[in-house]
């Protein structure tokens, strides 16, 4: 058992404090859980009791050793964290995963022992996770993954374990499931557990000691019956409550009475509820007060100011850049990116500010206008605030990983040259910039901050659900798509993937363990899609009793069903889903060839509309808006 103790803790986002004085003892062997509401400082918190975040004064104590004066591998033999949303690297499998807890007990010259293959048994057995060791990370459901990195920390033989709102991202079976693994853990092997938690009643169900954290201190800390009252529910979350015994197991349950019950609601920070006369001078203090939060805890998109270390040339009109920011290291959805988009910031000739100052990691926030920043900056001049494009993540990688040109995490994007023969202004920006654009040349993009948002993120449309049969369509634009999705395709699905590109010297070695045969279409001067659409009818007409039969549990109305017209000249033609039986197509390139490809596949074969996805990038002879 270990004593992890915080001392007179303050912390900081730049120059704004977000825990003060906070001093904190998690019990020895036991589990604690702090909550609180967003942007109350909680996961702050948990960051700098793991030193992850440097105090700007008082300390934190593990068994009464400072804890920065403690070497990296001998803090973590003793102190294990996991974060929200982890990485892991492409390709891995559940045991390789497991296998890296025991980096912290390796030497110099690594050699793997009885002991450490001891280590990883035990974790695999503990967390359920042994059936599972030979497969992929990426094929797991969310609680299966969840298990597999709470096994890498169980591997590290840690005294210590603090996890970062583990739930987060998985339906109420699976976050028992998870809770119920730690809960295990704790009680069979001693562990002090530190636990982050959005759920009062998670939280009272499994805390031995509860902490309750308002404004970056502690209200009130002790056990699950003493901490959650009606009172610290409506000073902590601004929520009315009634607190009743858990039918299951006798711990507190909280039941919310609903925002409408009283005659004189007001705005608490981030949530209404209603007032009353004992407390309506300290709302208005806090109406005074508006708090700015970190955009970290708060914006699912973050801003990342990015700096060109490579580029090459992959043919006559693609590029790609390899950009790095330790930034970088809050990017991301904790999975694979495989058609992951973001947004670049192509700089326009006079800018003025940065405007998206707000929304840099280390920056903080209004959350009361924070939603209003889209219409804010498209009110800018665009020689000021510059243009919006989008492109795929064609690779992303961790500091330190061999393939890195510099120190910093680095992400890989590839842009297709489509330059006009005379400029127009707003039009062919970004292949402007990307012809110009040097190594030690900054932008901004906008891209998913990895501390909020998980592998359901938006900005992913690839999701063939079931499936073992897929379809990838493109044209050079999704190219960069194309590529990420087929190294994140397991062994098991097969099929085919139709890229059209302007010229044979465009066609690139692209890499997957799976099955899905890839075929180059070069245009070599033909109009553009051409050759896809004729390529797709021909696999189509080959396949087509393999794909019917595929579909034949579709409802009768989804066959050959009549599709609403889409004005791509006018409109964005974006049809995506969830795949739903054994074939799944994507299809993405310029709208006016998605959309015949659509109407062929859906209103002429019969495909169902739930088995495809289409995605019209852009539209030939009009820039993105």
């Amino acid at each position: 058992m270990a004593l992890l103790e915080a001392q007179h803790l303050h912390l900081a986002y730049d120059r704004r404090e977000v825990v003060h004085d906070l001093s904190l003892s998690l019990p020895e062997g036991r589990i604690t859980i702090i909550v609180g509401a967003n942007g109350s400082g909680k996961s702050t918190l948990l960051r700098g009791m793991s030193r992850l975040l440097t105090p700007r004064s008082g300390g934190v104590l593990l068994d009464g050793r400072a804890l920065h004066s403690l070497r990296g591998k001998e803090l973590a033999r003793r102190l294990g964290l996991l974060p929200q949303t982890p990485i892991a690297p492409d390709g891995v499998t559940v045991r390789e995963l497991v296998t890296r807890g025991r980096y912290p007990h390796q030497g110099l010259f690594p050699q793997w022992s009885a002991e450490d293959e001891s280590a990883v048994a035990e974790a695999l057995a503990a967390t359920r996770t042994d059936a599972l060791q030979d497969r992929l990370l990426e094929e797991l459901s969310g609680g299966q993954r969840q298990r597999v990195w709470i096994a890498m920390a169980l591997a590290q033989q840690t005294e210590v374990l603090l996890l970062d709102e583990p739930t987060t991202y998985l339906d109420v079976t699976h976050q028992l499931e998870v809770l119920d693994v730690v809960r295990d853990l704790n009680r069979e092997r001693g562990i002090t557990v530190g636990i982050v938690l959005h759920d009062l009643n998670l939280a009272a169900r499994y805390a031995d000691h509860l902490v309750a954290v308002h404004r970056g201190e502690i209200h009130s800390q002790g056990a699950p019956a003493e901490v959650i009252t009606e009172q610290m529910a409506h000073e902590v979350f601004a929520l009315d409550a009634h607190i009743a015994p858990d039918p299951v197991t006798g711990t507190p349950m909280v039941l919310p009475l609903g925002r409408d019950r009283t005659d004189a609601p007001h705005r608490h920070e981030e949530d209404p509820v209603s007032t009353t006369p004992e407390t309506a001078a300290a709302t208005t203090a806090v109406e005074e007060d508006r708090t700015l939060v970190p955009a970290l805890e708060h914006s699912s998109m973050l801003a990342f100011e990015l700096t060109i270390a490579a580029r090459r040339s992959l043919g006559p009109n693609l590029v790609r850049f390899t950009f790095a920011s330790p930034d970088l290291e809050h990017f991301g959805t904790g999975s694979h990116p495989l058609d992951l988009r973001v947004k670049l910031i192509i700089p326009g000739p006079q800018p003025s500010a940065d405007h998206f100052a707000e929304v840099r990691p280390g920056a903080l926030l209004d959350p009361t206008t924070h939603a209003e920043w889209y219409r804010t900056w498209l009110q800018i001049d665009p020689a000021d605030r510059g243009w919006m494009r989008t492109y795929t993540v064609r690779e992303q990688r961790a500091a330190g990983h061999p393939g890195n040109v510099s120190e910093h995490p680095e992400i890989d994007i590839d842009v297709v040259l489509h330059l006009d023969p005379v400029e127009v202004p707003g039009q062919g920006v970004a292949a402007r910039w990307a012809r110009d654009a040097q190594v030690g040349d900054t932008i901004s993009l906008l891209g998913p901050n990895r501390h909020l948002v998980g592998p359901e993120y938006g900005g992913i449309e690839f999701r063939p659900g079931t499936a073992r049969t897929v379809l990838l369509v493109g044209d050079e634009t999704a190219l960069p798509a194309v590529g990420s999705i087929l190294e994140a395709l397991p062994a098991s699905l097969s099929g085919h993937a139709l890229l059209e590109v302007p010229e044979a010297a465009d066609a690139q070695q692209l890499l997957t363990r799976s099955g899905v045969q890839v075929t180059w279409l070069p245009r070599e001067g033909r109009p553009h899609g051409e050759l896809l659409d004729a390529a797709v009818r021909e696999l189509m007409s080959e396949n087509a009793q393999a794909f019917r039969d595929a579909e034949a549990d579709a409802p009768a109305a989804a066959q050959r069903e009549e599709l609403e017209d889409v004005d791509v000249d006018a409109t964005i033609l974006w049809e995506t889903t969830t795949g739903h039986g054994t074939f799944y197509a994507w299809l993405a390139g310029e709208a006016g060839v998605i959309k015949a490809l659509r109407r062929h596949l859906v209103s002429e074969l019969g495909l169902d509309r739930k088995q495809v996805s289409f995605m019209g990038y852009w539209r030939q002879g009009r820039p993105e808006n």
